[in-house]
């Protein structure tokens, strides 16, 4: 005896189901995108305002370290950060480490209440009044602030 079935057995999705998988796919896709170009720009803005605690770091290590003033310049029209080690009775200066483009790294900008911070040979700040740094992208914003006497305060 044969157990045939009465419908022949069908492969395959019909037309209907493919839509329905279709549109759902592209409902998630509009939810899901502004969400993760958000926290790519967070994640941009984040970044930058560590690459500025972190040259603020070789700053201060470079003035203690080599017994020189070590000044952090922040040149917030290009979004560029560098450390110089001045020499002692002279107009020269070293860079220490890259210059960071961080407009170009991350494509955030920067707008700074001083353009540098000048460190002494004991790895003080000899700021007046504290400085901040805002770095910003979009609408997201992430603030740096560093003490009059050198400290770093995020």
């Amino acid at each position: 005896m044969s157990h045939r079935r009465a419908y022949p057995a069908t492969r395959g999705f019909t037309a209907i189901e493919m839509v329905i998988v279709v549109v759902l796919v592209g409902i998630l896709t509009t939810v899901a995108v502004p969400f993760i170009r958000n926290g790519t720009i967070k994640s941009n803005v984040r970044g930058a305002a560590s690459a500025i605690a972190s040259l603020h770091a070789v700053a201060r290590n470079a003035a203690v370290q080599r017994g020189r003033v070590a000044v952090l310049v922040l040149k917030g029209s290009s979004a560029t950060v560098l450390v110089v080690l001045k020499r002692s009775g002279s107009t020269v200066v070293d860079t220490v480490g890259a210059v960071e483009n961080l407009g170009s790294r991350f494509g955030v900008a920067l707008s700074t209440t001083q353009d540098s911070i000048i460190f002494t040979p004991r790895g003080i700040g000899t700021s007046a009044s504290n400085t901040t740094v805002v770095v910003s992208r979009s609408s997201v914003a992430d603030t740096v602030t560093i003490a009059a006497a050198g400290r770093l305060v995020r």
